[in-house]
Order: structure tokens, then C-alpha cells, then sequence
């Protein structure tokens, strides 16, 4: 008697759990009625993504695929990335984070506070963020680099709109006037150029074009208009020894 009541019971919930998954497989049963997107959103166009979640919740919570419109989600413009959270019977809660660039990398793309880069464009802070370029794609260790850099320069008057690197590791850095820095001993080098800087240059940075520090002693400097009494467009500063053979 006693087994024939716990297979009864058994086939109850058997019964019932077949019931409710009949009901869910069926999208219109319990379907999604309300989408709420949260997180800081300053770039991210709102219509961009109700486009795309529209896509996909015209079904319920049971049967909506969250890894695809996750994954959809974070190909649209400056989206770094989606967690989605169902919130039963009939809501689902959508968590965008938004890129948060902090840099240019070259001419078509963003890096973010990770050294993540992101396929954007800002027009309105072109002169106000730094360029960083390499041709490997180091966007975190550019950053670092870019740190590392303004760092060595604290206590000049100079900000760094370009610092980039070639496919042969040499660094260039843009801080008007252009600083060539070579691909070694590069923190030797700014500082030499800290002390010609304060010596001789900080009168003349307006009349600054380049500065070329890949010297084993000195730096070069070419100006845009020869000062008075010197030797030409391009010549060597006065008090930090003389220019004589390349590092």
C-alpha cells in the first residue's frame, strides 16, 4: 500500500514537472514583459540596444538564449560588456558596461582604463587624449609605458598628445615639440633632456620642431626658425655636452 502511494506521488510530480515544461517551452506562456537596462551609459545610444534586445525577448525566460544576445550585445559600439539576470516570472535585468576610453590608439580605434582596444571614434577629444600606437597591439603596456614617461617629465611644462612605437622598438614622443627617444636607455635619455630642457629650451619651446635624444651624450634639436648665432636649423645644446655619435 505504502509503495503504491509513493509511486502515485512520484507520478504526480512527474506529471507536473512535464506540465510546467510543456508551459514554458511554449514562448508565448509567461513571455518577457519587461527589460531593465542598467549601468552608467554616456556613449551607448539606448536605441541601439532596445534594437538588438528586441531580437530576442519575444519569447520567456525559460527558452531566451543569453549567451547570443550577450554576445550580440557587446558588438555595438563602445559596450566592453553585458550580464544579463532573470528576474522570474517575467523580467529580465540587463548590466551594460560602458568603454571608458582614456586614450587614441592610432587613427581609428580607442584604448580603455585596461589597455583594452575598442573600435570607436571621439572627435571632440582629439588633442585633448594622448595617441599611443604600436604595431603589436600592446595597448596595456603602451599605457604603462605612457605613465612610465610622464613620470620621467614631472616638473616640466610639457604634456604628451603622441607617444608611439615602431616596428624596430624605438619610442616617439610628441609633447610639442616631437622627442625622439630611441629604443634604449630611454629613461637616461629624458632625464639628460630634463636638464638641457631647464637650461636652455624652456624660453625657446615655441620655436621647437624636433628634438632627437639617441646620442650617447647630448641631443640634437632642430628648430623651426634658427635662433640668432646658431650654426643652422639643427644644433646641439649648450651645457649638456656635445652631440657626437649616436647611442
Amino acid at each position: 500500500m505504502r509503495l503504491a502511494t509513493v509511486f502515485a506521488l512520484a507520478l504526480v510530480l512527474l506529471g507536473g514537472v512535464l506540465g510546467v515544461r510543456a508551459l514554458l517551452n511554449n514562448p508565448e506562456n509567461l513571455s518577457i514583459s519587461r527589460v531593465d537596462v542598467q549601468g552608467e551609459r554616456k556613449f551607448i545610444k539606448d536605441t541601439e540596444l532596445q534594437a538588438v534586445i528586441e531580437k530576442y525577448t519575444h519569447t520567456n525566460l525559460y527558452l531566451l538564449d543569453t549567451d547570443a544576445l550577450e554576445a550580440d550585445l557587446e558588438t555595438l559600439p563602445w559596450v566592453r560588456a553585458v550580464n544579463l539576470r532573470k528576474a522570474w516570472p517575467d523580467q529580465l535585468i540587463v548590466s551594460v558596461e560602458e568603454q571608458h576610453p582614456v586614450a587614441f590608439w592610432g587613427k581609428e580605434r580607442l584604448m580603455n582604463q585596461y589597455g583594452e582596444l575598442f573600435a570607436a571614434d571621439l572627435p571632440a577629444m582629439r588633442g585633448i587624449f594622448p595617441t599611443l600606437y604600436s604595431p603589436e597591439d600592446k595597448g596595456r603596456e603602451m599605457g604603462e609605458r605612457y605613465i612610465q614617461v610622464k613620470g620621467w617629465l614631472k616638473g616640466l611644462p610639457l604634456e604628451i598628445s603622441e607617444l608611439t612605437e615602431d616596428e624596430g622598438g624605438s619610442w616617439r614622443l610628441k609633447i610639442k615639440p616631437e622627442v625622439l627617444i630611441g629604443n634604449e636607455n630611454q629613461e637616461r635619455r629624458i632625464e639628460r633632456f630634463k636638464v638641457g630642457f631647464q637650461r636652455e629650451l624652456a624660453s625657446k619651446l615655441g620655436n621647437l620642431r624636433r628634438v632627437d635624444l639617441r646620442y650617447t651624450n647630448g641631443f640634437a634639436v632642430e628648430w623651426k626658425q634658427s635662433p640668432i648665432g646658431s650654426r643652422g636649423s639643427t644644433g646641439e645644446v649648450a651645457g649638456v655636452r656635445d652631440v657626437k655619435e649616436r647611442a
